[in-house]
């Protein structure tokens, strides 16, 4: 298989906001999506200087899927937020997620002071993934606001 990452384009619109509705539909999410939120996430994507990087995920010339990240101060350096990878059930278990990962560190390795993603309990096919691409867990909790 032919795995390829590559920044969005406008050609891939309809197809992340497919992708991004079922990667966040319930129960991986405790409330139904905003998909204003989507769009939004999408036009930042496409900023030469956003605040958010993103890539289709392309499996012999088909789009596979979606990854995108961010970059934020902590540890008394950058840390790159992974804050999304999502592939379509057919190509889940095929080692796309293993050259993401790879892709991500070859990347930006060099140039962050921590890589860093979040995974809900339940998800133990990602959390396996994440393992062997060398994340260990932060043992703490999150706090949050909603407004």
């Amino acid at each position: 298989m032919n795995i390829n990452f590559r920044k969005f384009r406008e050609s891939d619109r309809e197809d992340y906001l497919r992708m991004a509705n079922s990667f966040y539909s319930p129960p991986a999410v405790l409330h139904e999506p905003d998909e204003a939120v989507f769009i939004a996430n999408f036009n930042e994507a496409l900023k030469p200087d956003g605040m958010l990087i993103a890539y289709i995920v392309e499996a012999d010339g088909k789009t596979a899927g979606f990854g995108s990240l961010k970059f934020e101060t902590e540890v008394g350096g950058t840390t790159l937020w992974l804050e999304e990878l999502y592939l379509e059930p057919e190509y889940r278990g095929c080692g796309i997620g293993g050259s993401y990962f790879e892709f991500v560190k070859s990347e930006f390795g060099g140039k962050v002071k921590r890589i860093r993603l979040e995974v809900g309990p339940e998800n133990v096919g990602a959390i396996r993934l994440y393992e062997r691409n060398g994340f260990d867990f932060l043992d703490y909790r999150q706090m949050i606001i909603d407004y």
